[in-house]
């Protein structure tokens, strides 16, 4: 049953990011993509596999769940975030965005406790919370560097 919901809302997400007025090139939002799916991919790694601070349901249809949201609904949600913050935005709908951000991913952290897919042992909630902020002011600073790096070079497209 979570294997459907969060398959959906990763064709959701991706969807959105679809549909969504690109702000910055495919190159930025390819770099990004992957950049940001590195981080979540080592993040959930160092967090479930190797400090089994939080463990994952061993059953298939639940591993399956989290690994569509580490690796697809997370990294897309960080694009859909950058291509939202590039458009005309003040600061305050910055952070306003960013947290908003925030709070969607941990909903479905909230989701899969529900689902039994994760299991909290040493852990806490708002440690997952603080990871999504900074999550999402990683993709600022990484598309930052990026635009100096490709002006630097002089082959901006």
């Amino acid at each position: 049953m979570f294997f459907v919901i969060f398959f959906c809302f990763a064709w959701l997400f991706a969807a959105i990011f679809y549909i969504q007025p690109k702000v910055i090139s495919k190159a930025e939002n390819m770099i990004i993509f992957l950049i940001m799916l590195v981080i979540s991919i080592h993040w959930n790694w160092i967090i479930y596999e190797e400090l089994i601070l939080v463990s994952i349901s061993k059953s298939t249809g639940d591993y399956l769940s989290f690994l569509i949201f580490r690796s697809v609904i997370v990294p897309l949600a960080a694009i859909i975030y950058i291509n939202i913050i590039q458009t005309n935005t003040t600061k305050l709908k910055t952070i306003i965005v960013t947290f908003g951000g925030a709070f969607c991913l941990f909903a479905f952290i909230l989701l899969a406790l529900a689902g039994d897919i994760i299991e909290m042992k040493h852990w806490n909630l708002i440690f997952d919370y603080l990871y999504f902020v900074l999550y999402f002011c990683a993709v600022l600073v990484i598309h930052y560097f990026y635009v100096a790096t490709i002006q630097k070079e002089g082959n901006m497209t």
